[in-house]
């Protein structure tokens, strides 16, 4: 039954705007880690994130907004008395007081989605389909609707309790990077596991994920004000000053290091904006650049430190997410103002209440605790009904192919076959002509590094030695070694060892 109310339209459509915003945040978020990973997977990466929309917000409007937001049984768990959303929409004076309340439930949503999809990040290339599926949905179910319905709920024991986290720092960030640090033990490390590797094929993919993500923050930190109002301002300057400084801070450590790490550059911002999620409505904008500050430089250097780290986190979710959150969550005991905001906020330790700092101790722990017995307890479960880990040629394969049956490397082959056959045309007329037209070579690399590759010169070589080849910066000095170690003639084929690819699509 549809029950009239006036509304405020003004909040109303901010709200469905930060609705779209935090769901663009999951495709966002696909691409971020599609153009991470190696060839071979980005399908499956790709669709790791994609399903998340479909099971997550599926179970949401089920019953899993119920549960985390309907009317409670106890300080711990909802109900089913909101499930199928069935209270039409009126609007709620505790969730949703001047728009109506299914605005409010298809903006929790997003979030319920984006959460399991930052999970997938950590387990790259070595866990079955329809496991993972399973996955999500009980993780939604039994782990993220309560920390939800503990941390937001109008009577959640740790709001009560007095924690704060405006955005989701501890409820998205600190769940999710737990989750994927426990996941990846669980399942182990890849088969083909290098702690110094970055496999990363698309960065092009990855810059356009973090800028479609840092827009959709706006809506993921500000629309957390839960109207359009000066809270909501303060909350999106915030996080871009945050992001801003993460990106900062990160490519002037790189600058000082030697070299701007273009994938470092996309965690620098992420870093920023996982820190400030849960002080984003609390706290003042300096404040705000010094939490972006301090979880990047704590952050970059443990990436730095990676490979002494003996789990296979593969996009680092333990560290950007996980890390990110609890410093952003512990720095949100220290710097907010009640007067900044006098409603939900509190004064923090340097404004006269340590306490405050103990709150937040207290939910950062309660996240760790039961997102890893969550996690744990369902990955042993399923792993013991149908399993959970590839087999290892399938991994080596790729779940692109053993998983969905397609390679989205096919289309792309015959665009480079159509090129190679373009520019052996080309020549021909040039060489009638008495020009010169210099070098075009392909490579192939084995999948088994143990195999030798071979290299096919299409044109004479005829550039200075001094020229550079730049397919991925942080392969330059090999791949230069590698290309001009050998003269090739027009007519010969040179077999030599591969540690790279030429040819990147």
């Amino acid at each position: 039954m549809m029950i009239p109310s006036n509304h405020d339209t003004g909040d109303n459509a901010w709200m469905m705007t930060s609705t779209a915003l935090v769901l663009l945040m999951t495709p966002a978020l696909a691409f971020f880690y599609g153009g991470l990973v190696d060839r071979k997977n980005i399908l499956n990466q790709l669709f790791l994130s994609f399903i998340c929309m479909g099971i997550v917000f599926l179970q949401w409007v089920l019953f899993g907004f119920s549960f985390a937001y309907g009317p409670p049984i106890s300080v711990g768990f909802g109900s089913f008395g909101w499930s199928v959303l069935r209270f039409g929409e009126y609007n709620n004076a505790i969730y949703s007081p001047t728009y109506p309340l299914l605005t409010f439930a298809a903006y929790e949503g997003t979030f319920a989605v984006i959460t399991p999809a930052l999970i997938s990040g950590a387990i790259v290339g070595r866990m079955k389909l329809i496991p993972y599926m399973l996955f999500i949905f009980l993780w939604t179910t039994v782990c993220y609707d309560p920390m939800a319905h503990w941390v937001w709920s109008n009577n959640g024991w740790l709001k009560h309790l007095g924690t704060l986290d405006f955005a989701g720092g501890t409820v998205v960030h600190i769940l999710s990077g737990v989750s994927g640090f426990v996941a990846s033990l669980i399942l182990g490390k890849r088969s083909d596991y290098d702690p110094r590797s970055t496999t990363g094929h698309n960065l092009p993919f990855t810059i356009l994920g973090t800028c479609l993500l840092w827009v959709g923050w706006c809506g993921f930190n500000a629309g957390s004000a839960n109207g359009a109002d000066g809270i909501a301002a303060l909350a999106l300057v915030n996080t871009n000053a945050a992001a801003a400084t993460g990106l900062v801070t990160w490519v002037v450590i790189d600058a000082i290091r030697g070299h701007v790490s273009i994938s470092g550059a996309c965690i620098g911002p992420i870093v920023g904006l996982v820190a400030v999620t849960p002080a984003c409505g609390f706290v003042q904008p300096g404040w705000a650049v010094l939490i972006g500050f301090i979880a990047t430089v704590v952050v970059y250097f443990l990436l730095l430190n990676k490979h002494h780290m003996h789990f296979d986190d593969t996009l680092d979710v333990a560290l950007v997410h996980g890390c990110g959150g609890v410093l952003g969550a512990f720095m949100t005991g220290l710097f907010p103002q009640k007067s900044i905001n006098p409603v939900n906020g509190n004064d923090g330790a340097f404004y006269g209440r340590p306490i405050q700092l103990w709150y937040q101790i207290a939910g950062i722990l309660t996240a760790i605790g039961f997102a890893a017995a969550c996690t744990a307890g369902i990955l042993i479960i399923l792993d013991w009904i149908m399993g959970i880990r590839l087999a290892e040629e399938d991994e080596v394969e790729g779940l692109d192919l053993t998983a969905h049956g397609e390679n989205w490397e096919v289309t792309a082959s015959q665009a480079i076959g159509d090129l190679v056959k373009t520019i052996l045309e080309e020549q021909k007329h040039m060489e009638a002509a008495g020009q010169d037209t210099g070098t075009f070579e392909l490579r192939y690399n084995p999948k088994n590094p143990k195999k030798m590759g071979f290299k096919i010169p299409l044109l004479k070589q005829k550039e200075s030695h001094n020229t550079r080849v730049d397919m991925d910066p942080g392969n330059n000095d090999r791949l230069q070694q590698d290309f001009y170690q050998t003269h090739p003639n027009d007519d010969e084929i040179n077999i030599e060892s591969m540690d790279t690819h030429i040819l990147r699509f």
